[in-house]
């Protein structure tokens, strides 16, 4: 009895000591760094804190404030935060009030915490009203990593660069952008080769580099965040952080100085913005690319399952476009201003409907309209099959509109012919150019590849970064080489532009089969044209056979990849702007200059004394510039342009450190030729370089 006494006693005593050392401890003021810890996650337990409150959020859920020490009232530990989510329904303190909150704190995967650290079941004290809110932590964007963001959580931060939308696909539904520290957030494939290192080799086998393409996604997802909009509400209207002039807001967009709150919730850090204080995105349209001088200008265009029902004003829905007459007269719309927009000699049309080309056929019914906005008779159909196009397996095809006034289709239209293949087999047209003394011929080929959709097997996703149906792809662009070797080319031109919806972004092994043959990928790798998972990649490309290199420009417009998905036709219904281009489609199109005329140069008027050398290193690496006979300070200017008069870059700087950036910003520069215009206190200078 005495025994069991005395251990009854013994646990009574420990309970009390325990509840009176979390009485005590819920009573003295603690540090929140002290509470956060240099952690994961923050120590559980009930306690007392003083600070001020940051900003207020009752449409979040759960509803409630942020507070944060002062600098005074802080631990002084860098690796630990300052801060805390008190978790109140309907908050009545202010920003810039001093409370002393006294409650549960708790970091939990479950409500009401959702792994952020909160402070639950609050006490507040208002100690004083009208404070200055405490300093904004500055993240520098160069090194801010999502691994380091614990040490921030809940605090008042501010960007040092500016940061960057990555994709827009969640802004509609539930007010959030992806933002990116350190510029546009690209597929890893699109700069690395997952069997070449460097990525500038041709090999289209083997699984040498994958752990480089792992690497750079590990590294696109360290510098990725969300920047969300203080409401939990679905489909927020308006929809935040629109342009006012346009109604969008793209991918490429930024934002200078960010500043909000680093918070956490569904498994994503993000920032909330100030209530009040919503962050400025300044969002640019690109207009349409232009060439000079020009002999004819080509266009490769993917037009969303374009789908004409019956042709009649019936057959909706259609087995993969519009729904209905009147979405697809929506559509119909935006794809005509587009091509008109472009304006381009020779269209490549890739999602066309495989109707053949009859006068109910889709494609007739596309350049019926356009020739009804341009004038009659200003383009017209190549005939790749009057009821179907052959040797197709899709209910898509690819089909070459043209400008009889520009070019005149050399003999027949060209069709890969092997079986087994192709979905969808590539096409091609030999044209002859009329709008210049000097006329040639070249060809246009269109293709659209095997997407990464699906895929079993070999053909299954093996983890390489390139998805499903890499195999197929590769058997198709090996294919694809000997259609134009051996087909095409011999049907009488010498130069090839090959165009379309490749399914293969940029350093993946179906474009290093083109590659390894000689031919030439005609815009760089920072070129996007598509958005999957908040990833910029290029699907879509121009492919040119060397001779060209010099005599051609590659451009995408971006009026697609870019726009919120909210307002294409099918989404957007009667609000779609049909006037405009942008979202017309879900891919870029690629416009390309061409120029048979030769390379012309400016006149030169060099000051005595002064020379200016400049030769191509190898692809990898940019242009080497000698510059003599000037002062180290002399300020010059350099112009980068294009043969076709694209300026693509502009350097301005002292002659002693112009070569240096020179070499460091031409390196990404795509094969071709260039001129290089120099510019100085009395004096300019032009040469020309041809880049392999």
């Amino acid at each position: 009895m005495i025994k069991l006494y005395t251990a009854s006693r013994g646990a009574v005593l420990t309970a009390l000591l325990a509840a009176a050392s979390t009485l005590a401890r819920a009573q003295t003021v603690t540090p929140i760094g002290t509470i956060q810890t240099s952690g994961a996650l923050a120590t559980a337990g009930t306690y007392t804190v003083e600070g001020i409150v940051t900003a207020v959020y009752p449409g979040l859920s759960p509803a409630g404030f942020y507070v944060q020490n002062e600098t005074a009232g802080a631990d002084g530990d860098p690796a630990t935060s300052d801060a805390l989510y008190v978790v109140q329904t309907a908050p009545t303190v202010a920003a810039g009030t001093r409370v002393r909150v006294t409650g549960a704190v708790q970091e939990m995967p479950t409500t009401p915490s959702f792994n952020q650290a909160v402070l639950t079941s609050p006490t507040v004290t208002v100690l004083a009203a009208g404070q200055n809110l405490p300093p904004f932590t500055l993240l520098n964007n160069a090194t801010f990593a999502i691994a380091d963001a614990e040490a921030f959580e809940g605090m008042l931060v501010q960007f040092s660069a500016p940061v960057t939308v990555s994709d827009v696909a969640t802004l509609k539904s539930r007010g959030e952008l992806n933002i990116s520290t350190q510029g546009l957030v690209y597929q890893p494939t699109q700069y690395v080769d997952p069997n070449d290192d460097p990525a500038t080799g041709t090999s289209s086998t083997g699984t040498t580099n994958v752990p480089a393409v792992n690497a750079y996604q590990a590294a696109n997802v360290q510098k990725s965040l969300l920047l969300d909009d203080g409401l939990a509400a679905l489909n927020p209207s308006p929809t935040p952080y629109l342009d006012a002039a346009t109604g969008t807001v793209r991918v490429g967009s930024t934002i200078a100085s960010l500043r909000g709150i680093l918070g956490y919730g569904s498994s994503k850090w993000r920032v909330q913005p100030l209530p009040g204080a919503a962050p400025v995105v300044t969002t640019v349209r690109p207009p349409v690319p232009t060439f000079s001088p020009l002999s004819v200008k080509l266009a490769s265009f993917n037009v969303l399952n374009y789908f004409n029902g019956d042709g009649a004003g019936g057959g909706f829905p259609t087995s993969r476009g519009a729904l209905t007459l009147a979405d697809f007269n929506r559509q119909r719309a935006k794809i005509i201003t587009a091509i008109a927009q472009m304006n381009a000699d020779v269209v490549g049309l890739i999602e066309i409907e495989n109707d053949g080309t009859g006068p109910n056929s889709a494609i007739q019914d596309l350049v019926n309209g356009l020739n009804q906005a341009l004038g009659a008779g200003t383009y017209a159909i190549v005939n790749d099959g009057v009821l179907r196009q052959p040797n197709n397996t899709d209910l898509i095809h690819c089909a070459i509109i043209y400008k009889p006034a520009a070019v005149t289709p050399y003999g027949n239209v060209l069709l890969a012919s092997v079986t087994g293949v192709f979905e969808r087999p590539p096409v091609a047209q030999l044209f002859i150019t009329t709008r210049t003394a000097a006329r040639d011929t070249f060809a246009l080929v269109v293709n659209h590849l095997k997407s990464k959709a699906s895929g079993s097997g070999a053909n299954a996703d093996q983890g390489d970064g390139q998805g499903a149906s890499n195999l197929r792809r590769k058997q198709q662009a090996t294919a694809l080489v000997q259609f134009i070797n051996g087909t095409v080319l011999p049907a009488g031109t010498r130069y090839v532009v090959s165009v379309g919806d490749y399914n293969a972004n940029y350093e993946e092994d179906p474009m290093d089969i083109l590659r390894a043959v000689g031919f030439v990928l005609g815009s760089p790798a920072s070129s996007a044209s598509y958005v999957f998972s908040g990833l910029s990649g290029s699907l879509d490309h121009a492919v040119l056979t060397p001779n060209l290199l010099g005599y051609a420009a590659v451009e995408k417009w971006h009026i697609n990849a870019a726009e919120p998905e909210f307002l294409e036709y099918d989404v957007a219904g009667a609000a779609t702007d049909v006037s405009s281009p942008f979202r017309s489609s879900d891919h870029d199109p690629v416009l390309i200059g061409l120029n048979f005329g030769g390379v012309v140069t400016a006149a030169a008027r060099p000051a005595a004394g002064v020379q200016m050398e400049a030769f191509p290193n190898p692809a990898a690496a940019g242009f080497t510039l000698r510059i003599t006979g000037l002062a180290a300070t002399e300020p010059l200017t350099l112009d980068v342009v294009s043969v076709l008069g694209q300026r693509v870059l502009a350097l301005h700087g002292p002659a002693a450190g112009l070569p240096a950036e020179t070499a460091q910003r031409t390196a990404s520069l795509a094969p071709g030729a260039y001129l290089l215009h120099l510019r100085g206190a009395g004096f300019s200078q032009t040469l020309r370089v041809v880049k392999q």
